[in-house]
C-alpha cells in the first residue's frame, strides 16, 4: 500500500504543476490577446476622433456645400459609436495597484465601502454634478455602472436594424470608481436640518467573520465624524409561483430513511460514482487492501527462504557457531593464569637482557654516547632544591 500512496502522491504532483502551467499559459494568452484588443481599441478610437475633426472643419469651411454623411451604414446613427467599442470599452486589465488607487478613497478593492444601490454623484463626465444609484460594480476593473447616468449612443448592427426599430440605442457606460463619491443625508447638529452630503474617505471597521459561510463584513466609517454609514437594503426578487413548482414542504419532507442493515445506495452504484481506475484514488477496498499487503509479504518470504537454502559446510559452521554460544565466555583456570605468567616473565627476561647488551656497546666501541632524553629524571642536589617563596 506504502507504493500505492507513494504514486497518488507523485501523480497529485505532476497533476498539480501541469494545471499551474496551464494556468500560466492561459493567463499570458489572454495578457497578450488584452493587450492586443486595447492596442486595437485606441487606434479605432484615434481615427474616429480624426475624423470627426475633419469633418468638424470641413463643415465650417464648406458650409452649406458640405457632404452629408447620415447616409448609408450611418443613416439613423450618425456620431453613435459601434457595439465593438461598446462591449470593449473599460476592458482592459488592470494592476492590483492600479485597481487600489482607483478605490483608495473607498477603502481599496479588497474591502470596498460601495454596494449595487448606493447613491453616488458624478465627478466627471457630461453628467458631472448629478446623483444616481451604483446599478453594478466590476472589481476586476474598478469601474462601476450607474443607472441612468453616464450614458452613450451604442449603434446596432445592420442585420438588427429594421425600419421600425431604432438605429441605435442609449446605454450607460462604466466608469471608474474614482469619478464618483457617496452621497448620504447627514443632520447638520447647528440648524438641525438633514441634507445630502458628499462622502470623501469611507474606512472599514468593526470587521466580523462568519465561521458557516466564510465571508468576511464590516461596517463603514466616515474617519472624523465618527459616524456609520448603512449597507443599502437588498431588493426581494418577486418570484412567480406556477403550477408545476414543487412546494416548499414537499421539498423538506424526508422520503427516503435508510437502515443499518442495508447501504442506502445498491454497491455496484459506487463503481459507476467513483473512478474505480483512477490515478488519484486514495480509498480501497478491504479485500483490494489484503491482496497487496499479501503480495508485499510473498515479496519478503522469498527473500527470506534464500536463507534457508545452505550448503553442508554452513551448516556445520552453524551448529559450532551455536555450540559456542551455548557454552558461555570462556574462564580461566588457576593453572591457565600460572602458565600465562611464566610465559610473560620469561618474554621480560628476555626483553632486559637485549637493553642491557644495546647500552653496553656503544662504550665498547668508542662512540659517543648520546645525552639522556629532555624527559629523563633529575637527582635532587641542594642546587635545584630551593624552598619556593610562600603564598600570598
Amino acid at each position: 500500500m506504502q507504493k500505492i500512496l507513494r504514486r497518488v502522491a507523485t501523480t497529485e504532483r505532476v497533476a498539480a504543476k501541469r494545471s499551474r502551467k496551464l494556468k500560466d499559459t492561459r493567463e499570458r494568452r489572454e495578457a497578450k490577446a488584452e493587450k492586443q484588443n486595447f492596442g486595437q481599441q485606441r487606434q479605432v478610437i484615434k481615427k474616429e476622433l480624426d475624423t470627426a475633426k475633419a469633418v468638424v472643419k470641413e463643415d465650417w469651411r464648406l458650409g452649406p456645400l458640405a457632404r452629408k454623411l447620415d447616409i448609408g451604414e450611418n443613416d439613423r446613427s450618425y456620431g453613435s459609436i459601434n457595439e465593438a467599442r461598446y462591449m470593449t470599452s473599460g476592458s482592459r486589465q488592470m494592476s492590483l495597484d492600479q485597481r487600489n488607487a482607483r478605490c483608495k478613497w473607498a477603502g481599496g478593492v479588497n474591502r470596498l465601502n460601495l454596494h449595487a444601490g448606493d447613491r453616488v454623484v458624478l465627478l466627471e463626465g457630461p453628467d458631472k454634478g448629478r446623483i444616481g444609484k451604483i446599478g453594478s460594480i466590476d472589481l476586476e476593473r474598478a469601474t462601476l455602472m450607474v443607472d441612468g447616468l453616464n450614458k452613450t449612443n451604442v449603434r446596432a448592427p445592420p442585420y438588427l436594424r429594421s425600419a421600425e426599430a431604432p438605429a441605435n440605442y442609449t446605454l450607460e457606460l462604466p466608469m471608474p470608481i474614482s469619478s464618483v463619491r457617496l452621497v448620504h443625508p447627514v443632520r447638520d447638529p447647528a440648524t438641525g436640518v438633514t441634507k445630502d452630503v458628499i462622502i470623501n474617505q469611507i474606512v472599514a471597521t468593526e470587521f466580523f467573520r462568519d465561521r458557516v459561510t466564510g465571508k468576511e463584513r464590516w461596517t463603514r466609517m466616515v474617519p472624523g465624524l465618527n459616524m456609520s454609514i448603512p449597507w443599502p437594503a437588498k431588493e426581494v426578487k418577486e418570484v412567480k409561483e406556477h403550477a408545476g413548482d414543487t412546494l416548499r414542504i414537499n421539498v423538506e419532507q424526508r422520503t427516503f430513511i435508510p437502515t443499518l442493515l442495508r447501504p442506502p445506495m445498491p454497491e455496484t452504484v459506487l463503481d459507476e460514482l467513483r473512478g474505480k481506475y483512477s490515478r488519484f484514488r486514495t480509498r480501497h477496498e478491504p479485500e483490494y487492501i489484503a491482496a497487496k499487503e499479501a503480495e508485499v509479504q510473498a515479496v519478503k518470504d522469498r527473500a527470506k527462504l534464500m536463507d534457508s537454502i545452505r550448503t553442508p559446510l554452513q551448516e556445520l559452521h552453524r551448529h559450532e557457531r551455536s555450540e559456542k554460544k551455548k557454552k558461555g565466555k570462556p574462564r580461566l583456570t588457576p593453572e591457565m593464569l600460572e602458565e600465562i605468567g611464566k610465559v610473560i616473565a620469561k618474554n621480560r627476561e628476555r626483553t632486559l637482557n637485549a637493553a642491557a647488551i644495546s647500552s653496553v656497546e656503544p662504550a665498547e666501541t668508542g662512540e659517543a654516547v648520546s645525552p639522556p632524553p629532555a624527559a629523563a629524571v633529575v637527582e635532587p642536589t641542594p642546587e635545584n632544591t630551593a624552598t619556593p617563596p610562600p603564598s600570598s
